[in-house]
C-alpha cells in the first residue's frame, strides 16, 4: 500500500484513493457539509467590484511570476494582488 503526501502536507494512502474514487463514481456523489451548491463560472475572490487587469510580460518575467506562485502554493494573480497590497 502506497503512502502519499499532498502539496499541503496531508498524508493519504491507496485505500483513501479507492474510497474517494468509489464516492465520486457513485450516484450519491460527495455529501460534505462544507460544500455549498455548485455555481457556474469563476468565483469572485476579491469582491463584486473587481475588474480584470491585463499585464504583458516577457517569457523571463512570466517564468519568475510562475515560480513565485508555485513556491507559495498560490496563483500568479494572487502573487500580484499580494504585491500590490504590500505597496
Amino acid at each position: 500500500m502506497g503512502k502519499y503526501t499532498d502539496v499541503n502536507g496531508a498524508e493519504f494512502t491507496d485505500e483513501d484513493l479507492e474510497r474517494w474514487a468509489a464516492q465520486a463514481e457513485s450516484s450519491a456523489g460527495y455529501e460534505g457539509e462544507h460544500l455549498g451548491p455548485a455555481v457556474p463560472g469563476r468565483p469572485i475572490s476579491v469582491g463584486a467590484q473587481a475588474r480584470p487587469f491585463t499585464l504583458r510580460l516577457d517569457a523571463a518575467r512570466r517564468a519568475k511570476l510562475a515560480d513565485a506562485a508555485r513556491s507559495r502554493n498560490t496563483t500568479p494573480s494572487q502573487v500580484m494582488r499580494d504585491l500590490i497590497d504590500s505597496l
